[in-house]
C-alpha cells in the first residue's frame, strides 16, 4: 500500500516564498517616491494567494516533460524518410547513396546499374555497408554481362568487351566475364582473318577461294560468325561479280568519250555496289567521266546555253564523290534561268520579281568551298542591284499606268533614280521613252477627237475642216500616223463627193449606148483620184463592148461578100465601101469570135452604127440607176463639170498642240 506523496511546494517552500515576496516588497518602497508611497499604504494589503495555482505550475511540467518523452520514442521506433535521388545533395551519406544506388537500378537502365557498381566497388570491407554492398554487386552484375552476351550477338565486340570489363573483380561473375571476354576475341580474331582472306580473293577475282573461306565460318559456334557474317561475305561475292561486269560495260560504252556515252557509263557504274573492290577500282574513270561532263556543262552555262549545261550535270549526281558539284552546277543554271526570265518583257511585272527573287535565292545556296562560287557571287550581286531597280520601275509603272501627263512625269521622275551605272538602266530608259510618247499622245488626242466629230457630218467642207485640223499633228509626233492616214481617208472621200457625179454621167451614157461618149466622160477621173480604177475598170468594159460589136459587123460583112462571090448566088449584096477586111489590119487574121490580135477599134464620126446591137435596159444593179441626163448638142463635147458652189472658208487654224474647242451644241 503506497503511502500519501508530500507535495514538494509546501511546508518550508511555501514561507520561503512569502519571505521573498516581503523582501521585494520593502525594497520596492524605498525606490518609490513619498507620494507614491502613500498612495500604496493606502490600498488594503493583497490577500493571501492560493495553494491551487501551485498544483497548475506541475501540471504544465509533467505535459513538457512528457511530450519530449513521446517525441523521442516517435523518433526512435519511425524509419528515416526516403532522400531525394533527384537531387541528391553532395554531402549525402553512404546509407543514401545505397538507397539511390537501388532505386536507379530497379529500373534496368543499363548505364544506371553501372553506375551503382561503380559506387559499390569502392567500398573496402571495413566499411559498415560493404556486406549489403557485395550482394547487390552479384545481383547486378547478371545483367551487364547478358547485356554483353546482347553486343557481341549484334557484332559489337567493344561494346561487349566494355559491358563486360565493368563487372568489379568482388563479383562472383568476374571470372565468367573474363572468360568471355578472351573467348570473344579469339573467335572475333579468328573470324577476321578468314573474312580478310575471303575479301582478298574477291579482289584477286578468285571466286572459288572466296567461297571456301566463307565456308570455314560455318563452323562456328557463334551466331555472328556462322550466320550474320558468312552471309553477308556471300553476298558480298555475289555483287563483286556483277560489279565486274558493270564495270566493264561501262568502260566499253565510253569509248567514244561523247556526253551521252559519258553520261551512261555513269549511270551504268551508279549499279555498283559501293562495298567491292570493282567499285573502288572503277573510281579513276569515273572521277574523269564526271569531270568532262562538268567541264563542258560549264562552258554551255558560260555561252549562256543553260539547258545543256543542266544536261550535261544531271548524269553526274549520280556520282557520290561529285554529286554536290554537279548539284551546284544545277543550282547555277536555275538561278541563271530565273534571271533571264525576269527580263523577257518590258513591262516591269511581279513574275520578274518573283523570278529574280528566285535566282537570288537558289544562288545563295552555293557555298563558299564550290568551284562555282565566283561566279555564283558575281551574278549574285547584279541580281540584287537588278531587284532593287526592278522594285524602282514596277512603282513607276504602276503610276505611269494612270492616264494622265501628270502621273507619267511622276513615272519619268521615278524610273530616272535608276543610275546609268545600274544595270536595269536600258529598261529604265526605255520606260521614259514610252511615257514621253503617253504624254505627247494625251497632247494630240484633242486635235483626233475633234477632227472626227468635224467629219462626222460628211460634206466636202465639214472634211476640209477636218482635214486642217488633223494637219495640226506635225512630224515626230506619236499620232501622227493615225492623222495622215485620217487625212487620206477623208481626202479620198472628198474625191469622192467630187468625181461620182462624173462616173455617174459616163454610166447614164452607157446605158443609152452611147459608149464612146460614156469613154470619154469618165476618163475626166484623173490619175490618183478615188474612183480612178473604178472608171478605168468601166472604160475597160466599154471598150471591150465595142470591139466585140464592131467584129460581129465585120463578119456579117464578110459573109454578105462571099455570097455575091459565089455562083450559086441569086442576089448579091451592094458592095459597102466602109468594109475593111481582115489584111489591113494589123496582125493575123482572129479566129472566130474574139478579136484580132492588136486590131483598133473603128473610130466612129459620132455614134455606133445601127447594127449595133442595142444595150441592155441598165448595166446597173436594181435600184440605182442615175437619172437621165440631157444629150450634149455637139458630137464628142468634152465633159465639163458644173462649177461647184462657193465653199465657206475654212475655220481658222488653231496653233499647234492647243486642241480646238468643240463647236456649241444647238
Amino acid at each position: 500500500m503506497m503511502g500519501k506523496q508530500s507535495n514538494p511546494f509546501e511546508f518550508g517552500e511555501v514561507d520561503d516564498l512569502q519571505q521573498a515576496l516581503e523582501v521585494s516588497t520593502a525594497e520596492a518602497e524605498t525606490t518609490v517616491p513619498l507620494h507614491n508611497r502613500r498612495r500604496l499604504a493606502a490600498k488594503p494589503p493583497n490577500p493571501k494567494p492560493q495553494k491551487s495555482w501551485v498544483w497548475l505550475v506541475a501540471f504544465g511540467i509533467c505535459c513538457v516533460f512528457g511530450g519530449i518523452g513521446g517525441a523521442a520514442f516517435w523518433w526512435l521506433t519511425t524509419p528515416p524518410p526516403s532522400p531525394d535521388c533527384k537531387e541528391l545533395s553532395p554531402i549525402a551519406t553512404d546509407m543514401e547513396k545505397l538507397l539511390c544506388a537501388q532505386e536507379s537500378a530497379r529500373s534496368g537502365d543499363v548505364p544506371k546499374i553501372l553506375a551503382g557498381l561503380e559506387l559499390l566497388s569502392q567500398w573496402t570491407p571495413d566499411h559498415p555497408l560493404y556486406r549489403e554492398a557485395q550482394r547487390l554487386i552479384a545481383e547486378w552484375s547478371d545483367p551487364i554481362l547478358a547485356a554483353a552476351r546482347a553486343k557481341i550477338d549484334q557484332s559489337d565486340l567493344r561494346g561487349a568487351v566494355e559491358l563486360a570489363s565493368r563487372i568489379p573483380k568482388t563479383s562472383p561473375l568476374y571470372k565468367e566475364a573474363q572468360a568471355a571476354i578472351a573467348d570473344w576475341k579469339r573467335y572475333w580474331q579468328k573470324g577476321e582473318a578468314i573474312a580478310k582472306a575471303a575479301r582478298t580473293a574477291m579482289k584477286a577475282q578468285n571466286w572459288a577461294l572466296a567461297n571456301e573461306k566463307i565456308l570455314l565460318l560455318k563452323d562456328f559456334s557463334q551466331t555472328y560468325w556462322r550466320l550474320d557474317r558468312a552471309n553477308a561475305l556471300s553476298q558480298l561475292v555475289t555483287a563483286e561479280q556483277q560489279g565486274r561486269r558493270l564495270v566493264a560495260q561501262a568502260i566499253e560504252i565510253a569509248k567514244t568519250q561523247q556526253p551521252a556515252q559519258l553520261g551512261a557509263a555513269i549511270a551504268r557504274l551508279s549499279q555498283v555496289d559501293t562495298r567491292t573492290y570493282a567499285w573502288a577500282e572503277a573510281q579513276p574513270s569515273l572521277k574523269q567521266w564526271s569531270e568532262t561532263l562538268l567541264t563542258l556543262g560549264f562552258q554551255h552555262w558560260m555561252k549562256g546555253d543553260l539547258n545543256q549545261a543542266m544536261a550535261l550535270a544531271t548524269p553526274v549526281l549520280k556520282n557520290p564523290n561529285l554529286a554536290q558539284t554537279a548539284q551546284e552546277l544545277l543550282w547555277l543554271s536555275q538561278a541563271r534561268k530565273h534571271a533571264i526570265a525576269s527580263t523577257v518583257t518590258l513591262k516591269p511585272t511581279l513574275p520578274q520579281l518573283w523570278n529574280l527573287s528566285a535566282a537570288i535565292s537558289t544562288a545563295q545556296l552555293i557555298p563558299p568551298s564550290s568551284r562555282y562560287y565566283n561566279q555564283a557571287q558575281t551574278n549574285l550581286k547584279n541580281w540584287q542591284a537588278q531587284f532593287q531597280d526592278l522594285t524602282l520601275l514596277q512603282l513607276a509603272w504602276g503610276i505611269g499606268d494612270v492616264p494622265q501627263a501628270s502621273a507619267k512625269q511622276f513615272a519619268i521622275w521615278q524610273a530616272g533614280q535608276v543610275t546609268p551605272e545600274r544595270p536595269r538602266r536600258a529598261q529604265a530608259q526605255t520606260l521614259i521613252s514610252y511615257w514621253n510618247v503617253g504624254i505627247r499622245k494625251l497632247e494630240d488626242q484633242p486635235y483626233l477627237l475633234y477632227a472626227r466629230q468635224l467629219a462626222e457630218k460628211a460634206t466636202i467642207p465639214a472634211y476640209r475642216a477636218a482635214i486642217a485640223q488633223a494637219q495640226l499633228i506635225t512630224l515626230n509626233r506619236p499620232l501622227q500616223k493615225e492623222a495622215q492616214l485620217l487625212i487620206a481617208n477623208w481626202t479620198q472621200k472628198i474625191q469622192v463627193i467630187e468625181d461620182q457625179p462624173i462616173l455617174d454621167r459616163a454610166w447614164a451614157l452607157a446605158n443609152q449606148g452611147d459608149l464612146n461618149s460614156a469613154i470619154q466622160v469618165a476618163a475626166g477621173i484623173g490619175v490618183g483620184r478615188a474612183l480612178y480604177w473604178e472608171a478605168q475598170s468601166a472604160i475597160g468594159n466599154w471598150q471591150a463592148t465595142i470591139r466585140a460589136t464592131e467584129l460581129a459587123r465585120q463578119r456579117e460583112q464578110e459573109a454578105a461578100a462571099k455570097a455575091r462571090k459565089s455562083p450559086f448566088a441569086l442576089d448579091a449584096p451592094a458592095s459597102d465601101e466602109s468594109f475593111v477586111p481582115n489584111d489591113a489590119m494589123d496582125g493575123e487574121p482572129a479566129p472566130d469570135g474574139l478579136p484580132a490580135p492588136n486590131a483598133q477599134p473603128p473610130q466612129y464620126p459620132y455614134a455606133p452604127p445601127a447594127t449595133i446591137n442595142p444595150p441592155p435596159a441598165s448595166i446597173y444593179p436594181p435600184g440605182t440607176e442615175p437619172p437621165p441626163i440631157p444629150a450634149y448638142p455637139a458630137p464628142y463635147a468634152p465633159y465639163e463639170p458644173a462649177p461647184t458652189p462657193k465653199e465657206p472658208p475654212p475655220p481658222p487654224l488653231v496653233q499647234p498642240f492647243e486642241p480646238v474647242p468643240p463647236p456649241p451644241s444647238r
